[in-house]
């Protein structure tokens, strides 16, 4: 786990399965982190939005939605460097274990993409 201040209030901790509000625009989304690795973060970004970071959620309403949806979608693998993630303010909501179909995206980012991440 590594320690950060999110949004300047107190410390957070990035840890794999944790939820976390993240600054969107002039909104809010909710992302999860699948996998950590020293200089990457890798999350899954939900479809849903908020107009004020929340408090709490319910991970099994949240949806990733498809490029077909009109209210948008999300991304179900998203490599980012620490910094960039750090970037969007995340503070941790909860966490559940991340799960082998969670971990999809992750594995073939890994065999094609050659570490390649969004900054």
């Amino acid at each position: 786990m590594h320690k950060f201040s999110g949004n300047g209030n107190s410390p957070t901790q990035l840890r794999d399965g944790g939820y976390y509000s993240i600054v969107d625009g002039d909104q809010f989304a909710i992302a999860k982190v699948l996998r950590l690795e020293p200089d990457k973060v890798h999350v899954r970004i939900y479809k849903e939005h908020f107009a004020q970071r929340p408090a709490h959620i319910d991970p099994a309403r949240l949806t990733l939605g498809t490029i077909h949806d009109s209210d948008g979608f999300g991304m179900s693998h998203l490599p980012l460097t620490r910094e960039r993630f750090y970037r969007s303010e995340p503070v941790f909501i909860t966490e559940s274990p991340v799960t082998a179909n969670e971990l999809k995206g992750y594995e073939l980012w890994k065999e094609v993409a050659s570490g390649g991440v969004f900054e």
